[in-house]
């Protein structure tokens, strides 16, 4: 089995020296209601350093080298490595990543080191879904439901919710409200506000695979329509991962649960098209299929509303968030322009769409029109994150 850190594969990983796992001395602290900190209290060498190559071809390689760079300065905390050499195993934060083309003048083989911090294994420390419901202000119109729906892997085992992951006074066994079949695994949804805990925290184990398949996504699409590049051997992902919030796109925004697709093409100097697209995912076929969302070229809206920038605002393994400037190119409103803040969470078939906290107007009746048809009627915010915890912060 090839080893990967979090999604990324490391193909052929070695170790360059002997040094493994008694460097770095290192401190683990649990704070109330946060993931536990790793602090290093030594400047000896990286627990871990690991090297290999990328000889994939020279779309694909240069594609996952440019993701592991990313996900080495993302916000992400400690993700999984598994895979290969099981002694290596567990979570890991990591501290920098090198990632080069081995020839100057070619891009076609990439050469990569990384050196991680551990921060636990599945033994040391579980997985943690935090969430924090709230009704944000001035909020939306879209409907006044009051779930708080959070998604886990259904694979995950030991579901448990307690009131903090520093000695927590209260615990529950939760009953999940639905299970959804996702593009790349079923997830568990729960309902945060029907527990007997005001801020529950959602603790489980999960083998890395599994979390990591069902994980948010956010994709830039590289100028191609298809997701895939399909060729007599077999097909090799065209779309990249994208771990960064300063991401320069090269073609479409795209941010994906697994169960609602919405890509997003900003105009640009050189293409001034914009568009708005989402799709549902179909399990029982297992294809994508696109949602009619309404439109002024059809007749359906008086203000033509189109996307003029995204901001991503967060990218997490729970969640991913971005606020969203429309531009009225044409009818009513025409030289308008209205921003909203999204959120697609893990487990949920719609997107949170909410009027920024800065702004005292809810969005133009078309615009919200627009995007009704994939917008959550629930007026409450989740604010999950996800993090890790170590057993004996919540032990009994």
């Amino acid at each position: 089995m090839t080893t990967r850190i979090y999604t990324i594969p490391l193909p052929e990983a070695t170790t360059p020296d002997e040094r493994d796992s008694l460097g770095t001395q290192l401190s683990e602290q649990g704070v109330l209601g946060s993931d536990a900190i790793v602090e290093a209290l030594s400047s000896q060498a990286a627990d871990l350093t690991l090297t290999g190559r990328y000889a994939l071809g020279r779309y694909y390689s240069e594609l996952v080298a440019t993701e592991l760079e990313e996900l080495a300065d993302s916000a992400l905390g400690a993700v999984s490595l598994y895979g290969g050499d099981s002694n290596r195993s567990g979570y890991y934060q990591i501290e920098s990543a090198d990632v080069e083309p081995v020839h100057a003048g070619g891009r076609d083989i990439w050469e990569w080191t990384l050196t991680l911090t551990n921060a636990g294994t599945r033994k040391s420390h579980l997985q943690a879904l935090e969430t924090l419901p709230s009704q944000p202000d001035p909020g939306h119109e879209f409907g006044s439901d009051l779930d708080g729906h959070v998604g886990i892997p259904a694979a995950a085992r030991q579901v448990r919710a307690v009131d903090s992951t520093s000695e927590p006074t209260q615990r529950t066994r939760p009953t999940p409200v639905a299970t959804v079949a996702t593009e790349f695994g079923d997830v568990d949804r729960f309902d945060a506000t029907t527990l007997s805990i005001d801020e529950p925290v959602l603790l489980y184990d999960v083998s890395p695979d599994a979390q990591a398949a069902v994980d948010v996504r956010v994709y830039d699409t590289n100028g191609r329509d298809s997701k895939f590049i399909e060729g007599d051997s077999g097909r090799v992902r065209a779309w990249q991962s994208v771990y960064a919030h300063d991401h320069e796109f090269t073609g479409s925004v795209v941010l994906s649960n697994g169960l609602l697709r919405l890509t997003i093409d900003e105009p640009t100097t050189a293409d001034a098209t914009a568009a708005l697209e989402a799709e549902q995912w179909d399990a029982d076929t297992d294809t994508w299929t696109a949602v009619d969302l309404p439109s002024y070229a059809d007749g359906d809206l008086d203000t033509d509303w189109q996307p003029a920038d995204v901001d991503l605002t967060h990218i997490g393994q729970a969640r991913v968030a971005a606020q969203v400037e429309f531009e009225a190119v044409a009818g009513t409103n025409q030289g308008d322009v209205y921003a909203v803040d999204v959120d697609l969470e893990r487990g949920r078939e719609t997107l949170e769409v909410w009027a920024p906290e800065s702004v005292a107007e809810l969005p133009p009746p078309d615009l919200e029109a627009l995007l009704e048809p994939i917008a959550s009627t629930s007026v409450l915010d989740s604010g999950v994150e996800q993090g890790l915890v170590a057993r004996e912060e919540v032990r009994l």
